[in-house]
């Protein structure tokens, strides 16, 4: 799976001097930046395509806010399928990442437009809290386990699993074994994370069944704090399955 150039916020390339923004993570990056800048878009897009044509590829829009960014990308890819002599797989598959809420809001109509998708939980945590998650001093407003992140998982979650498409979830969350466990427990079967979290994960997931974790996410959707649903996370890591 290859995601598209993703820089802005806090990626930066050393040999492209961004434009300075006032919030850049709110500025032009990721998939905006490639709208913005067509040449190098259609280059890496064509880069893709040719290598496609040496085994299974699927190619992945990184920041999308709307089905509006879905289309112009497809239509990109699609512009540079048509440039004459190149092969490519015919077969292709195209997904997003979902890190943007007004994305998550509505993933029962993107998952229309996509072939597959992952979750970006640490860009959706921050733009779901408005907060920096790069600023220490706000470490304690990042509720990645709040009820409000959690129904928003969900909700994504169900919209692919209805529509029988591939959705995975990468970012911190992924490594995290309470976190872990409420994802699977939502229907989650892929995670991505640090080499060094898969040991604690694995061993936190063995502990429990799948219809513990399910049941335990939808407790955990129904309080009100995210100290609360820790609490009923945690309950379960502790439980014998």
């Amino acid at each position: 799976t290859l995601r598209t150039l993703d820089i802005g916020g806090d990626k930066t390339l050393p040999y492209w001097d961004l434009p300075k923004e006032e919030n850049p993570f709110l500025g032009k990056r990721a998939l905006r930046l490639c709208l913005e800048n067509a040449d190098l878009f259609q280059t890496q897009l064509r880069a893709a395509l040719r290598a496609s044509a040496e085994g299974p590829l699927w190619i992945m829009f990184p920041m999308v806010g709307s089905l509006d960014d879905i289309r112009r990308a497809k239509e990109s890819l699609e512009q540079a399928k048509r440039l004459e002599g190149i092969p490519f797989d015919e077969q292709i598959k195209t997904g997003i990442m979902i890190e943007i809420p007004s994305i998550a809001l509505v993933a029962d109509l993107a998952v229309q437009e996509v072939d597959f998708a992952s979750i970006g939980t640490n860009d959706l945590c921050q733009y779901t809290m408005a907060v920096d998650r790069m600023s220490p001093g706000l470490r304690t407003y990042y509720q990645s386990l709040s009820p409000a992140m959690l129904r928003l998982l969900h909700g994504v979650i169900s919209a692919f699993r209805a529509a029988g498409k591939p959705i995975s979830v990468c970012g911190e969350m992924g490594g995290d074994p309470l976190a872990a466990a409420a994802l699977v427990g939502m229907g989650i079967q892929k995670l991505s994370m640090g080499s060094a979290s898969i040991a604690k994960v694995k061993a936190a997931l063995f502990q429990i069944q799948l219809h513990q974790a399910e049941h335990a996410v939808e407790q955990a959707e129904a309080v009100r704090t995210e100290a609360e649903a820790r609490e009923i996370l945690s309950a379960l890591l502790a439980q014998d399955a």
